[in-house]
């Protein structure tokens, strides 16, 4: 049958095989998941900025790193030394960052981030999660480009190695807190040297373990604890393991190891306090740890040594517990179908 000749006054057919999208077509995200489609739920936001924070840090080094490589590239060029304390302050940058991460790494959030990725891989979350859904497959199609639980545990020993780390991380945070009573005054001496010997050693101590694959592994981490928490904190999937909220969900990970909920949320403070008191002991190495504490910022900074101190101290002073094994991980599966 010879086809139909097009009227000259109408536009010429439109061939719908071209107009049908193919599988290999690029299509834009907002067609996929439009605006709206997923509720974010918001579940402590305080440690959603703590991991902002950390994140703009990694992010701040590793563009250091690239400009420090490109002078080495045009070779032997007469520059002035920097200055020894200001290379300590550049190296304790990174500090801040992995010891918000040791913490979160010991209340378990990026083990219960990649179980859950694995249970979804292997079909066992049967559940609709939406758009979730795509964030947990991203994560666990990344997991051979990230670094391994035993790595992490092994990096986070040697720059934290608990019996140098923690008594040195104590007394600072009592120097700090302890101005919270008594503002030093112009002429107060006694409380300056003391702030200044417990900053300077627990500064002298982190430096020399702040080089090295730290700098290279901070980024990394961090940045796998801000795609967990994306999707940890989704309604749709605490409601598939029948959990209340974040803590719920690491809670009945956590379980398996002997932590529970409140240990968890202990050791998610000390993250996030501790990691202001570090942010400023690296920033205070060239003015030799002088901050105002009428100011809002020193106030903000007596505050978080405080909370670190007491934090520390009420789960008996002691360094993190290790983790558990890897068959009681796998134990955790979702609740038993009603």
């Amino acid at each position: 049958m010879q086809p139909r000749p097009a009227h000259p006054h109408l536009p010429p057919p439109r061939d719908e095989r071209a107009a049908t999208p193919t599988l290999d077509a690029a299509m834009p995200a907002s067609r996929i998941f439009p605006p709206g489609a997923c509720t974010v739920h918001r579940i402590d936001p305080t440690l959603l900025r703590t991991l902002a924070l950390a994140m703009e840090a990694v992010q701040r080094i590793s563009a250091r790193r690239a400009w420090a490589g490109a002078l080495a590239a045009l070779g032997d060029i007469d520059l002035p030394d920097t200055a020894p304390t200001h290379e300590d302050a550049q190296h304790l940058e990174v500090i801040a960052p992995l010891y918000l991460a040791s913490e979160l790494e010991q209340a378990g959030l990026l083990r219960t981030a990649e179980l859950i990725a694995g249970l979804f891989a292997s079909g066992a979350i049967t559940q609709p999660l939406g758009p979730t859904a795509q964030l947990i497959n991203d994560f666990w199609r990344a997991r051979r480009e990230r670094l391994s639980e035993a790595e992490r545990q092994q990096l986070f020993a040697q720059v934290f190695e608990p019996q140098g780390f923690y008594p040195l991380m104590h007394a600072l945070c009592v120097a700090l807190s302890d101005l919270l009573d008594s503002p030093p005054r112009a002429g107060d001496i006694h409380a300056q040297v003391v702030l200044h010997e417990a900053a300077d050693a627990l500064g002298g101590w982190l430096a020399p373990r702040a080089v090295g694959m730290a700098a290279f592994a901070a980024q990394d981490i961090v940045q796998a604890l801000s795609q967990a928490t994306h999707f940890l904190r989704d309604r749709l999937l605490l409601t598939a393991f029948g959990a209340q909220d974040l803590w719920g969900l690491l809670g009945t990970v956590g379980n398996t190891q002997g932590l529970g909920a409140g240990v968890i949320r202990q050791r998610v403070d000390l993250g996030r306090q501790g990691s202001t008191v570090l942010a400023w002991l690296a920033g205070a190495v060239p003015t030799g740890y002088a901050f105002d504490p009428a100011s809002p910022q020193g106030q903000q900074l007596m505050a978080a040594a405080y909370a670190w101190r007491t934090g520390w101290e009420r789960i008996g002073g002691t360094p993190p517990a290790g983790t558990g094994s890897p068959q009681a991980i796998a134990d955790v599966g979702l609740p038993a179908a009603a």
